[in-house]
């Protein structure tokens, strides 16, 4: 009995010592580094391209896509040109201009013909407020209207860069002209001035392929200073016949005179200077508030000069500001 118990025990730990050092020699081979392939030089000398083909595929990764589709769209949209209704293109080969395109779709050379579309239907264009002084010294503020149509669109995008500027300034000019040579008793004939500028802007316009259609004055202001002037004929006629009236009833002249009466009656000192003091204060406050708020001394003397011409003073006024 004691014999056999021994050879089992001596056959426990032979096992277990093996076992144990199994353990070890498992243990010490994870505990190596591990040993990474790496392409000899003859691999990547014989495959560089595709090397870097796959190295720019993995450094682009989810935007692959993206450029893909944007690239597919921008070449479709290079083969073709699509004009709408009431525009008119224009086709360009290496910079030549060519076929006149019509509304629909066009194809294209990708990279080697272009189009550019203009629209062909009538449009109105507005001029700003227009200062100009005529001949006779009268200063008047006029506005315009102009309503064209392109007709040659060759001519529209190869005579001008950019037709709608130069159709701009044409206008101005164009009101200019007509009004600088008007006068007193033309500057009421509206539809005589609105037939002028249309010759007028047609003559300018023709060369870019714009048709005037209608081309018009909405309306024309004289300045205060030109009204005045403009209204000092009909009040000496009115004066004129009022004195013939009055010199009709057997009245001496210089009594007629001053029946008839001047355009600003006489005022005592007194109340003048005190009309000079209250406008200087109000000139004076005009600066202190303009001042606080950080306007020039151009800006704050143009307002001082738009008071002024507010207030129906002597020349003196205006002295005290200088």
């Amino acid at each position: 009995m004691s014999r056999g118990r021994v050879t089992s025990t001596t056959v426990d730990e032979r096992w277990g010592r093996e076992a144990r050092a199994l353990q070890a020699a498992l243990a010490s081979r994870q505990d190596e580094p591990k040993e990474t392939e790496t392409p000899t030089e003859g691999e990547d000398s014989r495959n560089p391209g595709s090397r870097l083909l796959w190295d720019l595929f993995d450094k682009l990764g989810d935007n692959l896509f993206y450029i893909v589709v944007s690239s597919v769209y921008a070449l479709v949209k290079a083969m073709g040109l699509t004009v709408d209704s009431g525009y008119t293109g224009l086709r360009f080969t290496f910079g030549r201009a060519g076929a006149r395109l019509e509304p629909g779709f066009h194809w294209m050379i990708p990279f080697v013909q272009k189009g550019e579309i203009l629209p062909t239907r009538s449009r109105t264009l507005d001029l700003p407020s227009q200062r100009v002084a005529t001949l006779e010294g009268l200063v008047l503020h006029a506005d315009a209207n102009l309503v064209y149509r392109i007709v040659d669109i060759r001519r529209a995008l190869i005579e001008i860069d950019d037709v709608v500027k130069g159709m701009v300034q044409m206008l101005g000019l164009g009101v200019q002209e007509v009004l600088r040579t008007s006068t007193r008793v033309s500057i009421h004939d509206i539809p005589s001035l609105n037939e002028q500028l249309k010759a007028n802007l047609t003559r300018r316009l023709a060369p870019w392929g714009v048709s005037v259609e209608a081309a018009g004055f909405p309306s024309i202001t004289p300045s205060p200073q030109s009204l005045r002037i403009t209204q000092m004929d009909k009040v000496t006629q009115e004066r004129m016949r009022a004195l013939g009236v009055v010199e009709s009833g057997d009245v001496l002249r210089a009594m007629a005179l001053g029946l008839v009466g001047t355009r600003q009656m006489p005022r005592r000192r007194a109340i003048v200077i005190q009309s000079f003091e209250r406008h200087r204060r109000r000139l004076r406050r005009l600066r202190a508030a303009l001042t606080q708020k950080g306007w020039s001394s151009v800006r704050i003397r143009r307002a001082e000069l738009a008071l002024m011409s507010r207030v129906s003073t002597s020349g003196r006024l205006r002295s005290m500001t200088r």
